[in-house]
């Protein structure tokens, strides 16, 4: 079962933030906390319209990330409410199965308070004592910079930088900066 520990940190700004396993029951408030973060962030490469999962949907995804080996998915919480995603999912085919990619949403209130980094410490812990995993993945919008300096900050380096990749209306195309870092000596 893939799982973390439940941990507690202090944010920045005082507030405490818990950061575990998403469970089916979180279902609802993860629904909610990908709505709410369509409209907060100009980085997201879905649109609020290609998002029609459903609750049940959500459930059986969740569970799923608990039930299959490689596969996490993390939630920070702040009072009981959803504040910080992220997930995580090894490669299938079996070639490839040693890395996998991470995605991550923290709720605008909570950018620079220690979320994301504490997300993304969480994940590196677990991938390290995961079997199989030696490579955590990411493909990050790169004029999203405060996410690339954390992304640097943790260790990832750049291998790659898909040009014009993401297009965000007429003429306004971003580069797609593919990271990674080694979580095992390999």
């Amino acid at each position: 079962m893939s799982q973390v520990t439940a941990s507690k940190i202090k944010l920045r700004d005082g507030r405490v933030a818990t950061i575990r396993t998403a469970v089916p029951d979180d279902a609802v408030a993860l629904l909610a906390h990908v709505r709410a973060v369509f409209t907060e962030s100009e980085f997201n490469i879905s649109t609020p319209g290609e998002f029609t999962m459903t609750e049940e949907q959500e459930r059986a995804w969740v569970q799923g990330n608990i039930d299959r080996p490689g596969h996490v998915a993390l939630i920070a919480e702040v009072d009981g409410a959803v504040v910080g995603f992220l997930n995580f999912a090894v490669a299938g085919r079996l070639r490839l199965a040693h890395h996998g990619a991470l995605g991550i949403s923290v709720r605008k209130e909570y950018w620079g308070q220690g979320v994301g980094r504490a997300l993304m410490e969480t994940l590196l812990a677990w991938a390290a004592a995961e079997p199989g995993v030696e490579k955590v993945c990411l493909a990050v919008v790169a004029a999203n910079e405060r996410a690339v300096a954390l992304y640097r900050k943790l260790g990832f380096v750049e291998e790659g930088r898909r040009v014009k990749e993401v297009k965000f209306g007429p003429g306004r195309y971003e580069d797609d900066l593919l990271m990674y870092r080694f979580v095992k000596t390999v």
